[in-house]
């Protein structure tokens, strides 16, 4: 599924820098569509990076020639596997790395035996609803959620942002089902 010269791997401390990068430049898509405030300004130091992937499960999309391109950020949350944060570089988008990233999160809660991916997103934005739903997340109602869910739900909305702008995303693995 990923392009050639991609590889996708576990994070390393070596890449703290460049993927403090990548969320700058990732976050910098959210400022086009009218939330600027979610640009990091200043943007995150390289230790403050570091601290945030070693502490969860964080998978990297590396280009064989220009390094770190994107990364995946997962923690179990109840008996789902919690995709904190995704991020590609704007330079390295469209080519199928957000969705290899996406799909190694599911192949990984089914290794888990965990009940599906869940996520907390922006509705209406190309790259994030539309996406995730074209890869089987569909929206979970807040009032139908597991607790965990909906309190990570809520953790996860920005200041200065209503909840309402955002929602519950959920893809079950065959044992969720």
């Amino acid at each position: 599924m990923l392009p050639e010269d991609y590889a996708i791997r576990a994070y390393m401390p070596h890449d703290a820098i460049p993927l403090a990068a990548v969320e700058v430049r990732a976050s910098g898509l959210f400022a086009e569509f009218g939330f600027p405030t979610l640009v990091p300004d200043p943007p995150t130091a390289p230790e403050a990076f570091h601290s945030f992937a070693s502490a969860y499960e964080t998978f990297v999309a590396e280009h064989a020639l220009q390094g770190p391109a994107g990364y995946a950020v997962l923690h179990p949350l109840g008996n789902f596997l919690h995709l904190r944060e995704l991020a590609v570089h704007p330079d390295h988008g469209r080519r199928g790395i957000g969705a290899a990233l996406l799909h190694m999160a599911v192949a990984k809660a089914m290794e888990d035996g965990r009940a599906g991916v869940s996520l907390s997103t922006f509705r209406d934005l190309p790259f994030n609803e539309r996406f995730y739903a074209a890869h089987g997340f569909v929206e979970c109602p807040l009032e139908e959620a597991p607790h965990p869910l909906a309190r990570q739900f809520y953790s996860e909305v920005p200041p200065g942002i209503a909840p309402e702008v955002r929602l519950l995303m959920l893809r079950r693995t065959e044992r969720g089902n």
